[in-house]
């Protein structure tokens, strides 16, 4: 079942939009995460930062996109509507139904596939129907969302401690640099890119940040050295350019 879901998922990467950023955006908390901590400290919940999936976690994954990838094309045979929420993917081949108990948009999805193709549940949702499920999902979500923002006191201390992590892992790096000696303008240290828009993970720090001076995109997982152009450990402030690739 493994190999046979892992084929299935090769191939559905190269035609998935939403499969390929979702893969992106795992492998590099992947990556990160372990570039920057020990690996007695890793974990597969992403607490403190640590991510590492398991062979059952992908398994599981694997299966998830396929139960997506069939249920959206049984509902589209039986020409079916179903409801979409604002982010949810589904315009670009995202997961469908495969989360019902975190979305209700997925419950519904699920309910219609048991009323189409299992003549189960009552009749199914009208069109009508699905663009007002899909209206007032996307103002709940809106909604979750303009509340997550808002600053609570709890939200403010996990900030306050990410500000002092940092500037202690700048604090050793400065001095690091102080007791070896080393001139403003041979500072550079190894990172790794993370893959999105040319940011890099500062490889023993943990701070990810910009990396100018790159010409063109680095690519996710390359290793590159970057030169200190700025380091100002008390205020938590540091700048990078991009020095030369790593051998």
């Amino acid at each position: 079942i493994e190999q046979s879901l892992s084929a299935w998922k090769s191939g559905y990467l190269e035609v998935n939009e939403a499969a390929r950023m979702r893969e992106k955006r795992m492998s590099v908390r992947e990556l990160i995460a372990k570039d920057t901590m020990d690996g007695k400290q890793m974990r597969d919940d992403g607490a403190k930062g640590s991510f590492q999936r398991t062979r059952g976690h992908k398994m599981v994954d694997n299966a998830l996109d396929l139960h997506g990838y069939v249920l959206r094309m049984l509902l589209k045979k039986t020409q079916i509507p179903v409801p979409q929420a604002s982010g949810n993917g589904v315009d670009r081949g995202g997961r469908l139904g495969t989360a019902p108990l975190r979305r209700y948009i997925d419950g519904v999805a699920q309910r219609q596939a048991l009323s189409a193709l299992c003549s189960y549940g009552g009749p199914p949702l009208t069109r009508q129907e699905c663009n007002e499920v899909s209206t007032l999902a996307t103002d709940t979500i809106n909604k979750v969302n303009n509340l997550k923002s808002s600053k609570k006191a709890s939200e403010l201390v996990a900030v306050d401690n990410d500000i002092k992590r940092k500037k202690n892992s700048l604090r050793a790096l400065a001095s690091h640099f102080a007791s070896n000696n080393v001139e403003d303008n041979e500072r550079t240290v190894s990172a790794l890119s993370t893959g999105y828009n040319n940011q890099v993970v500062l490889s023993g720090i943990g701070i990810v940040l910009q990396c100018k001076g790159v010409k063109g995109t680095l690519k996710t997982g390359q290793r590159v050295l970057v030169k200190v152009t700025k380091l100002d450990e008390k205020l938590g402030v540091i700048e990078v350019e991009f020095s030369r690739f790593s051998d």
